[in-house]
């Protein structure tokens, strides 16, 4: 139109016009957005170029047979990882799908690794941590025919192939798949149907009384994975100190070998020392090399007498509170062991051993052959268990202490362990000279036994920073003062009621007691113009007195000054449910009480029960995890957190975090 100022006409771009690959959101090239959608796995958006689907460079391998699926259907497997017996689910367990080759484990801790993920080799691409009960799901699977699979605690790794793995949804793995391995140097030497794979290198000094190898064969190691040094087995055999411990055969060298060299110890990735029935001191050098030896990765295992690896020598002597052998006068021997459950690896023993049987009352186990050499371990040391003797009081049990011992824990790359009572004993009182594996006559394991067994795998599994212990928090700390609340850790505390007249969270501030908001009714808004009547909100007002000869509600009208009878008015009449009122014959009659909560007139309508707090969730509030108050005197459940993270451990409050246990 001429001389006439407009606007251009503008033609808006579609996706399509975009590119036929657009996703995410684009410009419309008029000042509108549009949303182009999102892309099919492997492909992402911004993969090849800006806005566009694209297999990202970085996406090899496995990774180009990822799948979109429709809906909130995914491609997954599942499966319990188990020791190799095949019947004790292993908690904390690693499984993952390998991108590129998987590197061979080097034996012993010549080259020390403090970093948990050095020995995690193949570029995992989708992962999962196994529970207590040993479980684990994957989601995102690569999909199609011979996908690889991981299964990893520390040293110990099994390597499988699946065999088909079909898309969007879950394939279940058998127990023949997922446990771990017995024997290491392939199929043909395992017992038939057993796993094979990788095996920590340990060494046993075998011990008089305390027979530790009777447990890894219950456990599920092949004998032929029994060797002296120099053997082909995963376990090799030192007689102990006073030479008395079992043995291989006659050749079978004494402890001492082990113990000659820092190298000698070196060679190996765990050390077992049983008791040796006697206290036989160390000299400071063999001292020092199982120091070395820890703080450069190895993980040791001391029993009662094999104390003198750790009550003498800094700095492990400062780990705990040592008085060495001391007379055992326990009031009776088995007792109840208490498990320490206050951090999170102690929770999960409890936990395990509940849900393998070997324990009836959570938290608690039966204990025996128990031995008095410390009286408390010194922090960051862990105590697992204890027991509560009437006569010699609390007695600790079973510690832990990773090493270099007073450095931070991300520096930190061993582990040591010590039990103050026999494994074995009860089955083997006596190992002297014994040909293994005639030491080890009784197949059920012990609940102890059990307990050794989750320790052994805690003892091998990989050294990590701590997960934040969750302080919990208070009513106060949270600025509450009514109804239930959470504690930032995933229990619940109470933080009171409120007074009458006064609702949690009714006076607009969740948590805190107020009184709602009421508008109070005057007599002439409520056309009484005599006698007592309810405002509505709680409270009596007085409407006036009736002239000489007539009565309120005396001609036949409540409230009302009249001649005559009058007939009162019930609570329902009056649409009143709450509160006082007036029967509009001069009396006040009683309409009842509102239920916690609430409060007359608190919803806005006067004589009614009700409540102005608008409840809370959890996604307002920013939580996903534990309990919570709504601030209207409710509770709210968030949620739990997947292993290995706990609720608040991240420092958070109801917010999960926390990362691998330690």
């Amino acid at each position: 139109m001429p001389s006439v100022c407009g606007a251009p006409a503008c033609t808006a771009k579609t996706c399509a016009q975009i590119g036929a690959a657009a996703c995410g959101p684009a410009a419309d090239g008029c000042g509108g957005l549009l949303n182009c959608g999102a892309c099919t796995l492997p492909e992402t958006c911004g993969g090849m170029a800006p806005g566009q689907c694209g297999i990202p460079s970085t996406c090899t391998g496995l990774c180009l047979k990822q799948t979109t699926c429709a809906g909130a259907a995914t491609t997954s497997i599942s499966g319990t990882v188990y020791a190799p017996n095949g019947t004790d689910p292993i908690y904390n367990a690693l499984v993952y799908v390998p991108n590129s080759a998987v590197q061979a484990f080097v034996d012993g801790v010549v080259t020390p690794q403090c970093d948990c993920s050095a020995e995690v080799t193949g570029s995992p691409l989708v992962s999962a941590v196994t529970g207590v009960n040993g479980q684990f799901t994957i989601t995102n699977m690569p999909v199609g025919a011979n996908i690889p699979l991981v299964i990893q605690n520390g040293r110990w790794r099994r390597q499988i192939v699946i065999p088909n793995v079909p898309s969007c949804v879950n394939t279940a793995l058998t127990t023949a798949q997922t446990e771990f391995p017995s024997c290491h140097t392939g199929a043909a030497s395992c017992p038939a149907g057993k796993a094979y794979g990788d095996i920590p290198l340990m060494a046993f000094a075998t011990g008089s009384v305390d027979a530790l190898e009777c447990v890894m064969r219950k456990i599920g190691i092949a004998d032929t994975e029994f060797t002296n040094p120099g053997g082909t087995g995963r376990v090799q055999f030192y007689k102990g100190s006073g030479a008395a411990g079992a043995k291989i055969n006659n050749t079978t060298p004494s402890e001492t070998q082990l113990i000659a060299s820092q190298a000698a110890i070196d060679a190996y990735d765990m050390v077992l020392f049983p008791c040796q029935g006697n206290e036989y001191d160390q000299t400071a050098a063999a001292q020092n090399f199982v120091i070395n030896f820890a703080n450069a990765g190895g993980r040791v295992f001391a029993t009662h007498y094999s104390y003198v690896w750790l009550f003498n020598d800094a700095p492990f002597s400062a780990t705990a509170d040592w008085n060495v052998d001391q007379p055992a006068n326990f009031a009776s021997d088995p007792q109840t062991g208490y498990i320490n459950q206050t951090f999170p690896r102690g929770l999960a023993l409890a936990q395990w051993l509940q849900l393998i049987g070997a324990s009836t009352t959570l938290g608690q186990m039966p204990i025996n052959t128990l031995r008095y050499d410390f009286t408390g371990v010194v922090a960051p040391s862990l105590l697992w268990v204890n027991v509560d003797d009437p006569d010699l009081g609390n007695v600790p049990m079973h510690y832990t202490f990773d090493t270099p011992v007073g450095t931070p824990p991300a520096q930190q790359c061993g582990r040591v362990l010590f039990d103050d009572f026999h494994v074995e004993d009860a089955e083997n009182p006596v190992t002297t000279n014994k040909i293994f594996p005639a030491e080890c006559t009784v197949v059920t394991m012990t609940p102890q036994e059990k307990m050794l067994e989750f320790m052994l795998f805690d003892l091998g599994a990989c050294v990590a920073p701590p997960v934040p212990i969750c302080t919990p928090t208070t009513c106060v700390a949270q600025g509450i003062d009514c109804g239930p609340a959470g504690d930032g850790c995933g229990n619940v505390i109470q933080c009171g009621m409120c007074p009458a007249g006064e609702t949690c969270g009714g006076g607009g501030v969740p948590s805190v007691c107020g009184a709602p908001p009421c508008n109070s009714e005057t007599c002439l808004q409520q056309g009484i113009q005599c006698g007592p009547a309810g405002d509505g909100c709680g409270n009596v007002i007085q409407c006036g007195t009736c002239p000489a000869g007539e009565t309120c509600g005396g001609g036949g009208k409540a409230g009302i000054c009249g001649a005559g009878t009058c007939t009162p008015a019930a609570c329902a009449a009056q649409g009143s449910k709450c509160g006082p009122a007036g029967d509009g014959c001069g009396n006040v009659i009683q309409c009842g009480t509102c239920a916690a909560g609430e409060t007359c007139g608190g919803g806005g309508k006067p004589g009614i029960c009700g409540s102005t707090c608008t409840p809370q969730t959890c996604a307002s509030l920013g939580y996903n995890c534990g309990a919570a108050a709504d601030g209207c005197g409710g509770e709210l459940s968030c949620g739990t957190c997947a292993s290995p993270n706990t609720c608040g451990g991240g420092g958070q409050a109801n917010v999960c975090g926390g990362g691998i246990p330690k």
